[in-house]
């Protein structure tokens, strides 16, 4: 019975991982045609001025972050100021980004059917409707 109760706490105990799989690396080389797709996700953090978190991940304020992430992955991201000098302004290119004002939730998600570029926009407190230029392509 003991053996039993003992091989049960460890079933329960083990459960699936809820991470997305998501590299860094900044060039992809796929050498089979089996090999599942992966697509590219470049973050923008306009002027360093945003913390950047993927995935739940440490936070950045690097000014570009290159992700390489299998084809139909849902990436979880979450923003804000990189300072007291800056407020939080808005996502251009996550899934909420649907109108002229943009994504205005610091948390946000990006679904990667193609490679992407989403920009994080993070504008001086003193004009916080200054809005950040256009990210690159």
């Amino acid at each position: 019975m003991a053996k039993v109760l003992a091989a049960l706490v460890l079933l329960v105990g083990c459960g699936s991982s809820n991470s997305i799989p998501i590299s860094t690396s900044t060039s992809t080389t796929t050498s089979t045609s089996d090999a599942a797709a992966v697509v590219t996700l470049k973050l923008e953090d306009y002027l360093s001025w945003c913390s950047v978190s993927v995935n739940g991940g440490v936070a950045s304020t690097n000014a570009t972050q290159t992700l390489t992430v299998p084809q139909g992955t849902v990436v979880p991201l979450s923003g804000d100021a990189a300072s007291s000098v800056f407020v939080w302004g808005y996502w251009v290119g996550t899934d909420a980004d649907t109108g002229p004002s943009h994504d205005t939730g610091q948390s946000a998600t990006v679904t990667m059917d193609a490679s992407k570029v989403v920009q994080a926009c993070c504008p001086f407190a003193s004009s916080p409707s200054t809005p950040c230029p256009a990210p690159t392509s």
